[in-house]
């Protein structure tokens, strides 16, 4: 056996490709195994052993970077069973029908030289791990590098499966920050007063400065995403940017009854950085065998930050590696999320979309000042003030939906919930709740003499003090 292997060994070197040509039916079978391997690849690629069978063990040595990059495009592989156990990976192509529909655009693509060699490297210069006699066939190991990111981009652009980027309009923009978990369970905490009352938020400042390894992931992630197309916003950046906001100040306006309407350190947050999604990540690390193994469990959900409604996620998933020095926070977090990243950007996508064509949801509260002599129900031109305002409404979102009005029975407050506003304006450009709202303020003032304050809460919550300036 041994023989066998230099025999072999010696007779791919001498190849100048290292690929012997292959029978037909070698490639018709796709006769072949194929599992993660140990090691640390670049981001967007995989590690993975090639078990391949055949009579002649060059012909299963010359498949082997076809029958990687194949099964990668349709099998997948399972997390491995060993002490590395390494987590699994779902196939690019989910649908079997794909390959038979698309078997002239396979054929030419696995064909001896086709452009299936562009996105596999050898390891070890494609030289076999193992050779094993079974039966009348070898079956042979080989180690590859499948540049899948690369493999999925290249299918997208020949259409054979869709982008994982498709949108109508603008890409949203998104934020990465640590999850509250994450900050409450490594004492990373500011306490600030909100409407009288103390609470606790995470502080991010703390967080960033205390935990690299935190900075190391946000970056990890920021960087699939903007591969992704998307729009980053950067945290520390915005953070800067709070410290240098003259409008920080907690306190909006004081109203008629002693109230105080607050912004939390959150909502300040939100409206400075002005990212459309929030993905917060939190994650667990343990080592086993006494530091020989370590484990990390990691979660990322998908937050409106104008509704807090949750659009998405990645299930908790735990990814294992035999320690070593160069193999950080990130390259585990890429471990852990393999398989589900593109499905989880395909949700923030389609959710953006939606709201693309259904308007965003926010808020509306119209309050009176102490000094305002009329009330919502006071009549201009023959129609209360109310049904001025829901006129409005009705005109300037989209497909005229809005939520019913809620007006307290002293007519001083009326609050809108569901205002489904337009994503950019008249002439294409960017439109956030603050400058859709500045319409309704200068009309009532064209049209009726009314003065006001406008304002905002977060970024979608819209506060209209009417009779103040």
């Amino acid at each position: 056996m041994k023989k066998l292997m230099c025999l072999v060994a010696s007779a791919l070197l001498s190849m100048s490709f290292g690929w012997a040509k292959c029978q037909p039916d070698a490639v018709a079978n796709w006769n072949y195994e194929i599992q993660p391997a140990v090691g640390q690849a670049a981001e967007g690629s995989a590690i993975v052993r090639v078990w391949s069978y055949s009579k002649k063990a060059d012909l299963a040595i010359g498949q082997a970077a076809k029958n990687a990059v194949h099964g990668i495009l349709f099998k997948g592989y399972a997390s491995s069973n060993d002490g590395s156990q390494i987590i699994g990976r779902d196939p690019l192509i989910n649908d079997p029908a794909v390959e038979q529909n698309q078997a002239a655009y396979f054929a030419t693509f696995f064909a001896d030289g086709g452009a299936y060699q562009r996105y596999v490297t050898e390891i070890n210069n494609g030289i076999p791990d193992q050779i094993v006699k079974v039966g009348k066939q070898y079956k042979i190991g080989v180690t590859v590098v499948v540049m899948i990111d690369q493999l999925r981009k290249r299918l997208e652009a020949d259409g054979i499966i869709e982008p994982a980027n498709v949108v109508v309009g603008k890409m949203p923009t998104i934020m990465v920050v640590p999850s509250n978990v994450y900050c409450f369970n490594r004492q990373c905490v500011k306490k600030e007063m909100v409407n009288g009352q103390e609470e606790s938020f995470p502080d991010y400042d703390r967080a960033i400065m205390e935990n690299s390894d935190l900075v190391q992931a946000m970056a990890a992630i920021n960087s699939r995403l903007v591969k992704r197309g998307f729009e980053v916003k950067n945290l520390s950046s915005a953070l800067a940017s709070l410290k240098n906001d003259a409008r920080e100040e907690q306190v909006l306006k004081s109203i008629e009854y002693g109230e105080s309407i607050t912004e939390s350190p959150i909502d300040q947050l939100r409206r400075v950085a002005k990212a459309d999604i929030w993905i917060e990540i939190d994650w667990n690390e343990n080592e086993m065998r006494g530091g020989s193994l370590k484990t990390l469990t990691f979660t990322m959900s998908a937050i409106d930050a104008y509704t807090d409604f949750v659009i998405g996620g990645v299930t908790p998933s735990t990814s294992h590696v035999n320690y070593s020095s160069t193999f950080n926070v990130s390259g585990l977090i890429e471990s852990a999320i393999q398989g589900q990243f593109d499905p989880f950007c395909n949700t923030l996508v389609t959710y953006f979309n939606t709201l693309v064509e259904k308007g965003r949801p926010i808020k509306l509260r119209i309050l009176t000042w102490k000094d305002f002599d009329e009330t919502l129900m006071s009549e201009y031109d023959g129609m209360e003030l109310r049904e001025i305002v829901e006129d409005w409404l009705a005109e300037n979102t989209v497909n005229g939906k809005y939520g019913s009005p809620d007006v307290n029975p002293a007519a001083t407050r009326m609050t809108v919930e569901q205002v489904r506003i337009p994503l950019v304006n008249k002439k294409g450009r960017d439109l956030d709740p603050l400058r859709w709202a500045r319409d309704l303020k200068n009309m009532l003032n064209a049209n009726y003499g009314i003065e006001s304050n406008l304002s905002s809460k977060g970024l979608g919550e819209i506060l209209l003090i009417l009779g103040s300036k």
